[in-house]
């Protein structure tokens, strides 16, 4: 497991312009994650009012581009008393090859660059709004936080909801919604607060489910995955200040 840290924001220049402009999608045109460049594609309006679909690809420093995207989903510019918001899939192995002969990738999560990506994204959501994220694409990241999920483990301390817990969504919930025959995948929904006092609320929910977590006895079927998911959970309750750092 890469070493857990939680980035801090750089409140530059460039960042301001994304709060005070309109945020869209293609404000993240160019930004770096390690080595590599962010390529938004395919920026358009969708059928509802403020609703943008996009693709985010990484560029190497070759000028090559991923044979697919690590983010695509839609973006929403808010509306009425509702805040800007993300709707995702995300793809932590980023495949690099030119064709069957020659198989080149990454791994974010081993680079330690998934933590930048969102970290990158949350730019896009202002306080008061949220993300949400897809875990049943076929990737080791959807599987092992579907299979905590399934064990009881809280949101926060799965793979996939303690990308959003640090990157500033510091409510995470499992979000499910039947909508009659037509049910969407299930996604994690990670809420940013809206207010100090909000934060401060959020932050007490979150520890208080990994907490009863930490006093569990029973392991969930995977030793690597449950010693992970508590490493995970200390580091939530370390990071508010309030457990063992």
């Amino acid at each position: 497991m890469a070493p857990i840290n939680f980035p801090q924001r750089d409140e530059s220049a460039d960042d301001r312009n994304v709060t005070k402009l309109p945020p869209r999608p293609s404000s993240l045109e160019g930004r770096t994650l390690g080595d590599y460049t962010i390529s938004v594609k395919d920026e358009k309006p969708l059928r509802r009012i403020g609703w943008t679909g996009f693709r985010l690809f990484l560029q190497r420093p070759d000028s090559r581009h991923c044979t697919g995207p690590v983010i695509e989903g839609i973006h929403s510019s808010g509306g009425k008393g509702v805040k800007p918001w993300l709707d995702i899939e995300y793809r932590e192995d980023v495949d690099f090859s030119e064709g069957e002969a020659t198989r080149e990738g990454i791994s974010l999560r081993r680079l330690g660059l998934d933590a930048d990506l969102f970290g990158t994204l949350e730019r896009l959501i202002p306080p008061g709004g949220h993300i949400m994220v897809s875990y049943e694409t076929d990737g080791a990241i959807h599987r092992e936080t579907l299979r905590l999920l399934d064990a009881g483990v809280p949101p926060a301390a799965t793979p996939m909801g303690f990308l959003l817990f640090r990157s500033g969504f510091t409510l995470v919930k499992n979000w499910y919604l039947a909508e009659g025959g037509h049910e969407g995948p299930r996604k994690l929904w990670g809420e940013k607060a809206p207010d100090t006092e909000w934060e401060a609320t959020f932050r007490q929910r979150t520890e208080r489910q990994v907490r009863e977590f930490l006093a569990r006895t029973t392991g969930h079927g995977s030793a690597e995955l449950d010693e992970e998911a508590r490493i995970r959970a200390e580091a939530i309750l370390a990071f508010s200040g309030r457990g063992n750092p």
